[in-house]
């Protein structure tokens, strides 16, 4: 199972590196456009944002799945070995409660979206807000395969 992730998250770097090269291309272009030609694109404004808020959503999901989102654990690394593996688990529990969360409130808040479209073009707002419940749904899963790693060392050791 945690071959399976590591292969999502290598896709997933992929991918945000390559919505982020798009959006710097598109960002250079368009100021190329209205500087030498004095052109302005009205949708890109929208497209922009919505690359935006897909970047940083499987941005952080990389850095969460790969644990390397800001943690602060000065607390932790006082405890003993055993109680600093139990808090580690409660953690996480806790963390995938609160994704829960964030995953169902994500997927209502983008089916009410659907119905509002972009300022200027006729795409709907909820596919940028799509980027919520999908990444919860893959950090939820990243964690139950962390607590499930720590509780099948914990028989076994």
């Amino acid at each position: 199972m945690k071959s399976w992730i590591v292969r999502v998250v290598g896709s997933l770097e992929w991918f945000a590196g390559t919505l982020f090269l798009a959006l710097f291309l598109l960002n250079i272009l368009r100021i190329a456009l209205r500087y030498f030609l004095g052109v302005a694109w009205l949708w890109e404004p929208d497209f922009s944002r919505l690359l935006f808020i897909w970047i940083v959503f499987i941005g952080a999901t990389v850095l969460y799945v790969g644990k390397g989102h800001l943690v602060v654990d000065y607390f932790l690394n006082h405890m003993q070995p055993k109680t600093r593996e139990r808090m580690h688990f409660m953690i996480d529990l806790v963390t995938t409660l609160f994704l829960f969360v964030l995953v169902l409130k994500g997927i209502e808040v983008t089916r009410v979206r659907m119905r509002i479209p972009f300022d200027t073009w006729d795409l709907p707002t909820g596919y940028a807000y799509m980027a919520v419940p999908i990444c919860g749904a893959i950090m939820i899963i990243a964690t139950l395969v962390r607590m499930a790693e720590y509780l099948f060392e914990r028989r076994e050791g």
